[in-house]
C-alpha cells in the first residue's frame, strides 16, 4: 500500500518502535518508502528504542532507567515502562539510516525537508 499512498502525498513516520521489530522486517518496510516520504520521530515518552543503552538519553527521575554502570546489553533488563526521551531521535535516525544503507546526514536532511513540507500550511510558523 505504500506506493499508492506515497503517490497521493502520504508521509510515513518511523519511531523507536521500529527497533523492536526483526531487522529483516524493519529493513523491508523502510525500503518500500521513498526517501522523500520518510519522517522520523521519537513517540516520547513511549516507544523507547531497543538499541545499545549507551546510545540513549534517559528521562531524569525515571525509576525504570538503568543505572550509570549499565552495559551495552542492558536493554534486556529495562522494563517496557521505561520512558523515552525526545533526544533519542538520534537513535531512531541512526537505526533508519543503517537499515536503508544511507548516510545519517542524508536521511536527516530528507526527514527535515519532508517535515517542513508537511507542516507548511497557512498559519504555520514553519515555512518550507
Amino acid at each position: 500500500m505504500v506506493h499508492p499512498l506515497a503517490k497521493w502525498g502520504a508521509y510515513f513516520s518511523f519511531s523507536g518502535f521500529l527497533t523492536s521489530m526483526s531487522e529483516k522486517k524493519a529493513k523491508k518496510m523502510l525500503k518500500e518508502v521513498p526517501l522523500d516520504r520518510i519522517l522520523i520521530e521519537t513517540d516520547a515518552p513511549d516507544a523507547l528504542p531497543r538499541v545499545d543503552c549507551s546510545a540513549l538519553m534517559w528521562v531524569p527521575g525515571d525509576a525504570c532507567a538503568p543505572g550509570e554502570a549499565s552495559d551495552s546489553n542492558c536493554m534486556n533488563n529495562v522494563p517496557s515502562q521505561a520512558l523515552n526521551h525526545p533526544a533519542n531521535i538520534k537513535s531512531v535516525l541512526a537505526y533508519v539510516s543503517s537499515m536503508l544503507g544511507v548516510e545519517e546526514k542524508v536521511v536527516a536532511s530528507a526527514a527535515y525537508e519532508n517535515a517542513k513540507k508537511l507542516f507548511d500550511y497557512p498559519g504555520s510558523k514553519i515555512r518550507a
